[in-house]
């Protein structure tokens, strides 16, 4: 399937509306962020790092070291303790829910806590990011459709998620996070339960999606991933970029 990247302006805040601005040459900014949960434990440890825009990050690094947190500070769905998290210019920290939508509605979004909705088919599920932009009826069958086929999918458009194999959900859940074309794309784990034919079918996507110009930052156990994808790689370690991962560093 062929991605067309319209790089669409992202949102941003003005005296309580929402107002729109051209995207900055730095797509993802995160500044001393530090995190940690009710247990004690220190997540990220004054982490900073930043994702140009069209580039490909690819977060490596042990169960537990932050990297699904970060992708979810990004969005807004955890907050810090401290530090400053900008998305296109636009600070996330304190942010309202409305606001925060505006700024998802930009991205592609796989991330934990975000799962197919159980009531909806697999074609329902995809579509509810088209409908959240607005796409027209016409282009919304489309989408769904080509989005469908490219992953494998279009004979599982009307079963529901309870009917789907653990392999199977995942690529509906980056299928939606794709179909609608968006400028900056968060997943985690995107190839974690496929097989081996099945995940280069979707890194072949995640390829094409990114050389078409949009910004990618992915969280993943593979070590192989940053290598196929052509992506920066950056490893977390501690709650901080571990010191064998340079700013210039590719798998």
């Amino acid at each position: 399937m062929s991605w067309d990247i319209a790089s669409p302006p992202i949102p941003a805040m003005g005296r309580g509306r929402v107002i729109l601005v051209t995207p900055f040459p730095v797509a993802i900014q995160v500044l001393d962020v530090w995190k940690s949960f009710q247990t004690g434990l220190d997540v990220l440890k004054g982490f900073t790092f930043s994702v140009a825009r069209g580039e490909a990050v690819v977060l490596e690094g042990p169960t537990g070291s932050g990297k699904s947190t970060l992708l979810r500070l990004v969005i807004g769905a955890e907050r810090a303790d401290s530090g400053t998290i900008l998305v296109g210019g636009t600070e996330i920290t304190g942010r309202n829910t409305p606001q925060l939508a505006a700024i998802r509605r930009s991205m592609g979004l796989m991330v934990q806590g975000m799962p197919l909705l159980p009531a909806l088919t697999v074609a329902e599920n995809v579509a509810l990011a088209l409908r959240a932009v607005r796409a027209s009826p016409r282009d919304e069958r489309l989408r769904v459709y080509e989005t469908l086929k490219a992953f494998g999918l279009e004979g599982r458009r009307d079963a529901y998620p309870s009917h789907l194999s653990g392999g199977e959900a995942q690529r509906v859940c980056l299928a939606r996070a794709l179909v609608t074309r968006p400028a900056v794309v968060l997943a985690d784990g995107p190839t974690a339960l496929l097989d081996r034919a099945t995940t280069e079918g979707v890194m072949a996507i995640l390829r094409d999606a990114h050389v078409r110009g949009a910004t990618m930052l992915v969280a993943t156990h593979d070590a192989d991933l940053a290598s196929r994808l052509g992506a920066r790689r950056v490893v977390l370690r501690g709650g901080r970029v571990d010191d064998g991962s340079r700013a210039g560093d590719r798998g």
